[in-house]
């Protein structure tokens, strides 16, 4: 069943139409039309000028009910407070009811200078690739919106690059860092590394001396001299000594990476059309 009714007519509307079997569809409109079979209710203006105006209330917190008696699922209406304590704070807008508490509908909007990861492999909806193009190869606004944002000559090549925030000195978009690094003398810890072998190492050696001709004694009485064939003898045992090493750590150095497991992205920086 189809019923179209003036718009000053919603209250008989509302009170008739409880007659009506669930598969009704009603349309409220100041001028005759079509009514929408997919419809339940459908509110139009003929001249396109006019809006659907919510229940006006002021919620005193998202986790309270009230002005209404209980929370109520599905139940929409336009907060005009600003109230409450975090984390119930509400502020004027559109809120739901989920039956416990108040949502507050929102939209998502990226702003000017907005950073995102994406598997898109190209501009799209007013984001650009960081890939380090020339800024006078943008369009009129987004090349205005780049340079605003300090963007001089070149957008950032983000490509094998990770992000960095700020340390408050270095300069945004700028590039700086390596994949590897090799280990120097210098990042080592200064130590020394000393010692000595061991000194219990005493020992002889014997020799044998065999003069190929005979020698005379000599005059006086404390220089005798052998003029046998063979003579054995050993020497001292105070040979105590010590030994200086060194070695070699069998190094290359090769550079070491450092670059922890990851996935591919692409990084965009959203400047609008």
């Amino acid at each position: 069943m189809k019923k179209i009714i003036n718009g000053d007519k919603v209250i008989a509307l509302i009170l008739f139409t409880s007659f009506f079997s669930t598969n009704a569809q009603v349309k409220v409109s100041n001028s005759s039309g079509t009514v929408n079979p997919q419809s339940i209710l459908q509110l139009e203006s003929s001249g396109n000028d006019k809006g659907f105006l919510l229940t006006r209330i002021a919620l005193q917190a998202a986790n309270l009910s009230s002005p209404l008696s209980a929370h109520v699922a599905g139940m929409v209406v336009y907060n005009t407070a600003t109230a409450g304590t975090a984390p119930n704070t509400v502020t004027p807008g559109l809120y739901y009811n989920n039956g416990t508490s108040w949502v507050k509908l929102t939209t998502k909007t990226p702003r000017i200078g907005d950073i995102k990861n994406g598997f898109q492999s190209g501009d799209h909806n007013g984001w650009y690739l960081l890939n380090g193009r020339a800024i006078s190869a943008l369009a009129t606004n987004p090349r205005a919106r780049a340079a605003a944002l300090g963007f001089a000559t070149n957008l950032p090549d983000a490509s094998d690059r990770f992000l960095k925030t700020t340390n408050g000195s270095d300069n945004l978009g700028t590039s700086s860092g390596a994949d590897t690094f090799t280990i120097a003398q210098a990042n080592l810890p200064n130590v020394t590394f000393s010692g000595t072998t061991n000194t219990t190492g005493n020992h002889t050696h014997n020799y044998t001396d065999n003069p190929t001709t005979t020698i005379a004694v000599a005059s006086g009485g404390n220089n005798p001299v052998s003029n046998a064939g063979n003579v054995n003898d050993t020497t001292g045992n105070a040979g105590a000594h010590t030994h200086t090493l060194s070695f070699s750590l069998g190094g290359s150095s090769t550079p070491v990476s450092f670059e922890p497991s990851h996935i591919i992205t692409n990084v965009f920086i959203y400047l609008g059309s």
